[in-house]
């Protein structure tokens, strides 16, 4: 009889992972970034979605287990993408369940560079941390810290299995700002709100719509955190646009989730002119507070009560951090005075039936001038 019976497969140990393999898989994943946005701008979203999802399944280890993936521009509930949904939506946004994803891949990456401050290797896994530069078709440069692990898996492909990602920590600026510089930043919202006006007059939406996100991250501060922004022209659950999603949408519309909006800033805007009442500056922040008078290209003058306040960043940016604008309150029309009570003098004194006489005609009067009966009135003096 069998009293004992071990069975397994020979252990075979992990392939440890060599620096030249952690360098070639940080690189993939740069390749594979600009790839993705390349394919958005040559043949679209569809085309680049795929793309997409093959560098996910083949760069990431979510068919291992959950990946550990904290991007840069995800906010809270959903700031960790551990399923390769979350991830997917991240890279190219369209899915309703991440509303505030706008495809970060999308954004016209043509060169990623990796800057390692160092790397560790143990066994088949390989931890880097270090700086991620990106440029895009415009020439712009976004810096990103970044670590990254990765695992190389039982058929020897490295796959990243932690990705941690955040922008460069900024301490607050100790410049103060000036009025001058308060000043320019008010003229430049109003500059911006006429570019994007005429834009749309001579381009159309896309190249409005574009415009208007460009000027949303340079005037903004929604890369920050929350901007406390009221528009003029919004109600209901969404008068307040605390994300950058709803400030476009109010300015340009084109966005379901926001039915009501029109375009706010497609209404043939051609000049901006700005009334302070007054300016706080204290520190890097700044509060105004006045009147904005905006016309449009047929002449008509739009005034709104506003108040902003500026915030200047370490970079030196002066940006927006609250913006609240409303229609001037119109006080409704006073009431009109009650008519005065008919007076009825005494009379004079006469005799007994010319008294009577008197006393019936003026009631009678006032009471046909109510809409009363007056028989019984009038029976009783007679």
């Amino acid at each position: 009889r069998i009293m004992a019976h071990h069975s397994s497969l020979p252990y075979t140990p992990g392939s440890p992972v060599t620096e030249e393999e952690v360098l070639a898989a940080q690189k993939g994943w740069g390749d594979g970034l600009v790839q993705i946005a390349t394919t958005y701008d040559q043949k679209g979203y569809d085309a680049a979605k795929a793309a997409a999802e093959a560098v996910i399944d083949g760069g990431y280890g979510y068919q291992i287990a959950p990946v550990l993936f904290k991007p840069t521009l995800t906010t809270g509930e959903q700031t960790f993408r551990t399923t390769r949904e979350g991830a997917l939506s991240y890279f190219v946004g369209g899915n309703e369940k991440y509303p505030n994803d706008g495809g970060f891949a999308l954004k016209g990456w043509r060169k990623c560079e990796v800057d390692n401050a160092a790397i560790y290797i143990n066994g088949n896994t390989g931890t880097t941390v270090g700086n991620v530069i990106l440029t895009d078709k415009d020439g712009n440069v976004t810096v990103v810290d970044k670590t990254w692990t990765f695992l190389k898996d039982a058929d020897g492909k490295m796959r990243i299995m932690a990705h941690h990602s955040s922008l460069p920590y900024l301490p607050a600026s100790t410049s103060v700002l000036s009025e001058d510089e308060v000043l320019a930043a008010q003229k430049g919202w109003g500059d911006a709100l006429v570019d994007i006006a005429t834009t749309f007059d001579t381009k159309g939406l896309p190249a409005a719509k574009k415009l208007a996100g460009e000027i949303i991250d340079a005037a903004y501060a929604y890369q920050y955190g929350p901007v406390l922004f009221k528009p003029t022209l919004a109600t209901g659950d969404q008068t307040f646009r605390t994300t950058r999603e709803g400030a476009l949408a109010y300015f340009v519309g084109d966005d379901a989730k926001y039915p009501n909006d029109g375009g706010f800033a497609l209404k043939g805007w051609r000049d901006v002119k700005i009334e302070n009442s007054a300016v706080r500056i204290d520190g890097n922040t700044a509060q105004t507070m006045g009147w904005v008078i905006i016309t449009d290209k047929d002449g008509n003058v739009t005034k709104v009560d506003k108040t902003w306040t500026f915030f200047k960043d370490a970079e030196g940016a002066v940006r927006i951090v609250s913006h609240h604008s409303s229609l001037p309150y119109t006080p409704a029309p006073a009431p009109a005075a009650a008519p005065a009570p008919a007076a009825v003098a005494s009379a004079p004194s006469a005799p007994v039936a010319q008294t009577i006489t008197t006393t019936i005609a003026v009631e009678t009067s006032v009471a046909f001038g109510a809409g009363l009966v007056v028989g019984g009135l009038v029976g009783h003096f007679w």
